[in-house]
């Protein structure tokens, strides 16, 4: 990313994309490749020499690809493949050279899928640097980028396992289920796999131990999820011992894995919003993430300010936000918080500034230490004292966020600490969505002279959706909210027959599932949807996200569940759709 000067106000730096890509240019992805390709079959020699001398040519599905070390991984890959039963045809023989390319394929899909936001050579070099152990570069990859909580999640095992069956995919293994349910078998019983691997480089026991392997994988305890985790926690612990990373994180996916933060601080933002389309216009112009209070405080503020401020003419009917549209005013906060900073203390650099933000979870409050001295927050790592006041790093995040009038914004959030001190605690009070009412006394209280008028507003007249594309993304959202609600009817029911949510707002779609299509006219037939939908009871209670398939063919059945909203900077966690971000 590129840092602007603004010579109409000195010290003003503004962070900007640019096209320059820093990611591995061919000659290096090919060289890392190469030595890659040698280090595999370095791995698999020693693991010849481990196995049982009637065994001593590798099973034809003994990849590397797996959850310990990569010769312990061609071990017992190849003795689950022989734990089947089947006699090698007369004349097969396992081509070295194609298990070391499948091997290289599947350990590259292993972490692309773990992080979706990774290109397939940064793969490639996160594999160099781990001498092609993929669990410890995963582990890198947590470390370089910021990504928190990763070994704490829920998530964790399941995305783990999940990579695993797709690196089996992409190895071209026959089974890749069986793959991944040997190792659940093999984690089941980590303790004992791993001395069993040790004895193994013993001659005098190599039968022995390949029965006992071999028991372990077909009758062993039953398999579980969870138990992958227990050789995540084996390779976090190696890589605490001995640390490695690349010289210089890739800047990318350091700021995709912040703008997957801010996009989640967004849908909480909605889902605190009131329902419907009200306030869509001034969150996507002006609801940025910075300010003065925690992110999703100043989204909500932001937005209320702006809407009250600058009043519409006209209302949208839509109950759903763009996709891009969300994705675009999260990537402009993201440059809004980078030229915070890098105004505020000019010995940073666009990167530098993605990284403190990533430690403080996007939190300017916490990047800052001067900020807020009063904040009582744990401090960022900022050495240094700020070059320029507050008034100019917010300038130079409004400019860099595109907002359409910065020096308002400036001035809102720069004039009266009280008054967003007092907004604040009003936010705190009650951690539901908030009502007609808290909007309006929020309004009141952040623009005194442009009071909020919810009836009037409800009276403007709608905005005409009569020219393309506008009236086809009407047509989309209106084929969508009717499969939603017709979902939520189905989903869960109250004791009067009566369905337990009602929609809220819908936050993402993916009209592309199937591949890109004719556009228009939506004829796809299938979608992915996330939605905010809030529960119907009298004491009310904050939107859930869901997650929803939509056949509006009827070629399959639509279906909806709950999903929890992406925690603040762990960038590996949701599973993403092709063509746009949706969690599922």
């Amino acid at each position: 990313m590129a840092l602007v000067p603004n010579p109409s106000v000195p010290g003003i730096r503004i962070c900007r994309p640019k096209i320059i890509s820093d990611y591995p240019l061919p000659d290096e992805e090919s060289n890392s490749r190469s030595y890659l390709l040698k280090k595999i079959g370095s791995f698999y020699r020693k693991a010849r020499r481990r196995l049982d001398s009637r065994r001593r040519r590798v099973q034809a599905h003994g990849l590397c690809v797996g959850l310990l070390d990569p010769v312990s991984n061609i071990v017992i890959n190849s003795i689950t493949d022989s734990c089947k039963g089947e006699r090698k045809r007369e004349g097969e023989v396992v081509l070295q050279e194609d298990l070391r390319r499948r091997s290289l394929d599947g350990l590259v899909v292993f972490l692309t899928r773990m992080f979706p936001n990774l290109a397939e050579g940064l793969a490639v070099r996160y594999l160099r640097v781990a001498k092609a152990d993929v669990l410890i570069a995963a582990c890198i990859i947590v470390s370089d980028h910021g990504i928190k909580g990763f070994g704490n999640s829920e998530a964790e095992p399941a995305l783990i396992n999940m990579a695993l069956k797709c690196a089996g995919l992409a190895a071209r293994h026959p089974d890749p289920k069986r793959l991944v349910y040997a190792w659940q078998k093999i984690c089941n019983c980590m303790e004992d796999a791993l001395g069993l691997l040790e004895m193994i480089q013993e001659p005098s026991r190599i039968s022995q131990v390949i029965r006992q392997l071999a028991f372990m994988v077909t009758e062993g305890p039953p398999a579980s999820e969870l138990a992958v985790r227990r050789a995540w926690m084996l390779a976090e612990a190696s890589v605490r011992r001995r640390p490695r990373s690349l010289q210089q994180p890739h800047t990318h996916l350091c700021s995709r894995t912040l703008q997957d933060t801010i996009h989640g601080y967004y849908l909480e933002a909605l889902a605190r919003l009131p329902a419907g389309s009200c306030f869509h216009r001034s969150l996507i112009k002006a609801g940025h993430c910075y300010g003065p209070l925690d992110p999703v405080s100043n989204i909500i503020i932001n937005t209320i300010w702006y809407h009250t401020a600058f009043p519409p003419s006209m209302k949208l009917e839509l109950n759903a936000i763009g996709t891009r549209s969300l994705h675009r005013v999260a990537n402009r906060s993201l440059y809004g918080l980078a030229s915070f900073l890098c105004t505020r203390y000019h010995g940073i650099n666009f990167h530098q500034a993605v990284c403190l933000l990533l430690q403080a979870d996007g939190n300017l409050a916490r990047a800052d230490p001067f900020l807020d001295p009063d904040s009582h927050l744990p401090y960022g790592q900022v050495q240094c004292h700020p070059d320029t006041g507050p008034k100019e790093a917010f300038l130079a995040a409004a400019t860099a966020a595109c907002h359409p009038n910065p020096d308002a914004q400036v001035k809102f959030l720069t004039s009266c600490k009280e008054v967003l001190e007092t907004a604040l605690s009003l936010l705190r009070r009650d951690s539901h969505k908030l009502s007609t009412q808290d909007v309006q006394q929020l309004a009141r209280l952040l623009s005194p002279e442009s009071p909020y008028d919810h009836d009037s507003e409800m009276a403007l007249p709608p905005l005409p959706l009569k020219s393309y594309p506008l009236v086809d993304l009407a047509d989309l959202y209106t084929v969508v909210s009717k499969g939603v609600n017709i979902l939520l009817n189905k989903y869960e029911q109250m004791p009067n027959g009566d369905p337990r949510y009602e929609l809220h707002t819908i936050c993402g779609v993916n009209e592309r599932v199937g591949g890109p299509a004719q556009w228009p006219p939506h004829d796809r037939g299938r979608f992915h949807v996330n939605f905010l939908a809030t529960p119907k009871s009298p004491c009310g209670g904050k939107p859930t996200l869901f997650f929803a398939e939509i056949q509006s063919d009827g070629t399959y059945d639509s279906f909806c569940c709950p999903v929890a909203l992406p925690l603040p900077c762990a960038g590996s966690e949701p599973p993403w759709c092709i063509f746009t971000t949706t969690y599922h």
